[in-house]
């Protein structure tokens, strides 16, 4: 009688033990898909031409030429960093997208006083999003290997902030040079269609200036393809298309008119 009754209590036991475990491993699952947190970093590589007018005080120099032309035409290799941040809490997110580029030319003539021009530009947007309709970025990975296919819409506001240094050399007179910081809102959206759970599209574009801090307009627009994938464990996406920015900007000695525009190529990692 008391091996039967030790017998029962221990299955009983086991029982518990066993829809104890369970419980705690469907929670833990639906607490992993439920977080809503979500954060993303992209690291990417833009091979931009140049079309525009770039001047410090009197001096200017118009330049219309391809990623390779630039290269050709530059005394130095040409120096740049480019990588975007974003963290969503459900349907709100944070963005910081940064891009810097260090073009030094060469003179147009080589027998002429002018020695060169160096320009310096750095852009730096962020701002708040907001996705209205499509589901919540944390969801999203939360569910990565199930890759649930879902478009999306999402708008956003915050403000760009650009570093211009143009500064001209001369043989046996020395450099004339002007910097400024430049900072102005931008409005935008982005769209994103799936074309399977692994295959998606991108068009993102922004507007801004408005002639605040003498920016006449500052906007950019991106289309790519992306493909969602995981490396060593963790969700990614490869991406490539093109994207154009233009700068219309004056103030004091620096004005620019300028488009930068080429293809570009990304790596995506999502937590």
């Amino acid at each position: 009688m008391t091996i039967k009754t030790c017998f029962f209590t221990f299955f009983k036991t086991l029982i518990m033990l066993a829809a104890a475990l369970a419980a705690t491993s469907e929670a833990a699952e639906e607490g992993a898909v439920k977080n809503p947190w979500a954060f993303n970093l992209t690291l990417y590589g833009w091979l931009p031409g140049v079309d525009g007018d770039f001047s410090a005080g009197r001096f200017s120099k118009s330049v219309d030429t391809s990623f390779i032309d630039i290269a050709e035409e530059l005394r130095n290799f040409p120096l740049a960093f480019m990588g975007k941040l974003e963290a969503h809490y459900e349907r709100l997110g944070l963005y910081v997208d940064g891009n810097y580029m260090d073009l030094d030319f060469e003179p147009r003539f080589d027998q002429g006083i002018s020695k060169g021009l160096s320009s310096q530009l750095g852009v730096m947007e962020y701002g708040v999003m907001y996705r209205l309709f499509g589901v919540p970025a944390a969801e999203q990975v939360g569910r990565w290997t199930e890759k649930t296919r879902s478009n999306g819409l999402e708008v956003y506001a915050g403000g760009r902030t650009i570093w211009l240094d143009n500064q001209v050399e001369f043989r046996g007179i020395g450099k004339a040079s002007s910097s400024e910081s430049l900072t102005s809102p931008l409005i935008g959206g982005r769209f994103t269609v799936e074309f399977s759970p692994e295959w998606f599209v991108l068009v993102d574009g922004n507007g801004g200036g408005f002639g605040v801090d003498d920016i006449e307009f500052a906007g950019s627009v991106m289309g790519m393809v992306g493909y969602r994938t995981t490396l060593f464990g963790v969700p990614a996406s490869l991406e490539a298309g093109y994207r154009a920015l233009r700068l219309d900007l004056k103030k004091r000695l620096i004005e620019t008119n300028v488009t930068i525009n080429g293809p570009f190529i990304g790596l995506t990692g999502y937590w």
